[in-house]
């Protein structure tokens, strides 16, 4: 919190997406004055399942008293296993979706939009101030002085202390902020997906009786060579949600709103045994998108020349939906930025260095290991698969150990200030704190070499 009588510090937020909210809400619940820019009125209806692992569910947990988990919770799919297949319905292994019982109440899957709203109306709560369809066109941040800000598309310029730019992985502070002018890379994969409210005549389908058995919450998992399948049910069988990755043919747009006739799904679909077929017979025509898994690499540095801009989330390490971490990342950032705001006092350049050498190394890890974990989808080993499931299935989907954003930052806040001083400019490669936590947090190049049997 700011000091009796001193005045708070101003945050500009750009993007009003999870890592966008969560930095406002973390900066607010620390006293700072903060603004927050959306381009877009309203997204909550957008996309279809996204999962927060412990690591950022942590963070959410704790907000309110816990009422904003409760209330994530209770739209929220809560199966205690994944079930993983074959292609052709033969069962594996079921792989626990929680390490300990209090993990259910910091780990959140439920639908994209509905999440959001509940992160938007904590940060109205809060104080939060919110403007929605208003783009930003430009960042700025005069030299010589003690602010930046943003310019508006209608040529307002809003002002602050310091701004975060949580404005996503086609991020406009890349370009202007970082100088970088690169595109995407296709990376030659691309997702079906598909959310929607199943009517009686799907639940009653008689080949997903086991889908739905009993009202159950289930989370189910099918393997085919180059295809991979994830499937969600959940509040009493009134919600679906379903992925397919495959290899990317068609010239695909990168977007939320690319709708697709079944017919481009059933190639992928014909080895699958008759439930997640069944699925997709279930599937509203408006329901099924297709999207394009784009790479951009992690940047070398998060903040400006200035050091009042910084970038968080996917604008700073756009994650392939692979890593499953993108939103927990985006998450841990936030936490991150605020937490190191406030121990700065009002040296804004000192506490975005700081929290940029924190996290530098962790997200881009979890970065990395995307794309591992998108080429082991490729290659599906049956016979070691048959040999030992279990190991597969918990190698296949990799467990992140407890972390505590807020916890790192008060363990090392001091120990890196010392290095800023002693020196300012270094880079990130060189001067970025280790990995943390040194084991248990991904599966390197080297172990997924080996258990693909790769020299």
């Amino acid at each position: 919190m700011s000091g009796e009588g001193e005045t708070p510090i101003s945050v500009i937020v750009v993007g009003g997406g999870f890592g966008g909210l969560a930095a406002a809400i973390e900066c607010r619940l620390r006293g700072m004055k903060v603004t927050l820019i959306e381009r877009y009125e309203n997204s909550n209806t957008r996309g279809d399942i996204i999962d927060f692992f412990v690591n950022g569910g942590l963070v959410v947990s704790r907000w309110d008293d816990g009422k904003v988990g409760e209330e994530l919770l209770s739209i929220g799919c809560e199966a205690d296993v994944l079930e993983m297949h074959e292609y052709d319905g033969k069962p594996l292994y079921h792989v626990p979706w929680f390490l300990k019982d209090e993990d259910r109440t910091r780990t959140f899957a439920a639908h994209r939009g509905k999440q959001h709203s509940i992160f938007l109306a904590y940060a109205r709560r809060l104080g939060t101030n919110i403007i929605l369809g208003r783009a930003v066109k430009s960042y700025v941040e005069p030299v010589g002085e003690a602010r930046a800000g943003v310019i508006l598309e209608d040529g307002e310029t809003v002002w602050a202390d310091v701004v975060i730019a949580a404005d996503g992985s086609r991020s406009l502070a890349r370009k202007e902020v970082i100088g970088l002018n690169e595109e995407g890379e296709k990376s030659g994969w691309a997702i079906f997906r598909s959310y929607f409210k199943p009517d009686d005549k799907a639940r009653a389908h008689p080949d997903l009786k086991d889908f739905f058995r009993n009202g159950e919450d289930v989370i189910k998992a099918w393997q085919h060579d180059t295809v991979s399948i994830l499937a969600y049910s959940w509040n009493n069988g009134q919600a679906v949600a379903w992925v397919m990755m495959h290899p990317d043919n068609d010239d695909v747009e990168e977007s939320w709103s690319c709708n697709i006739p079944k017919s481009n799904v059933d190639p992928f679909m014909a080895p699958f045994a008759a439930e997640p077929k069944a699925l997709l017979e279930c599937t509203p025509p408006e329901c099924l998108i297709d999207f394009k898994l784009v790479y951009r690499k992690a940047i070398k540095r998060w903040t400006s020349q200035g050091g009042r801009t910084i970038l968080i989330g996917d604008a700073a390490h756009a994650h392939l939906p692979t890593s499953g971490q993108g939103g927990s990342q985006a998450i841990e950032d936030a936490v991150t930025v605020a937490a190191c705001l406030q121990k700065s006092g009002k040296d804004v350049p000192l506490g975005l260095e700081i929290a940029q050498r924190i996290r530098y190394n962790r997200a881009n890890r979890f970065h990395a290991s995307a794309v591992f974990h998108r080429d082991v989808f490729s290659k599906v080993p049956w016979d070691t698969i048959e040999a030992n499931p279990k190991e597969w299935a918990l190698k296949r989907f990799p467990r992140v150990r407890d972390f505590d954003a807020a916890a790192i930052v008060d363990e090392w806040f001091d120990k890196v200030k010392q290095g800023v001083l002693e020196n300012p400019n270094g880079a990130l490669d060189d001067v970025a704190i280790p990995m943390l936590p040194a084991e248990g947090t991904h599966w390197d190049l080297a172990e997924i070499n080996g258990m693909m049997g790769i020299e």
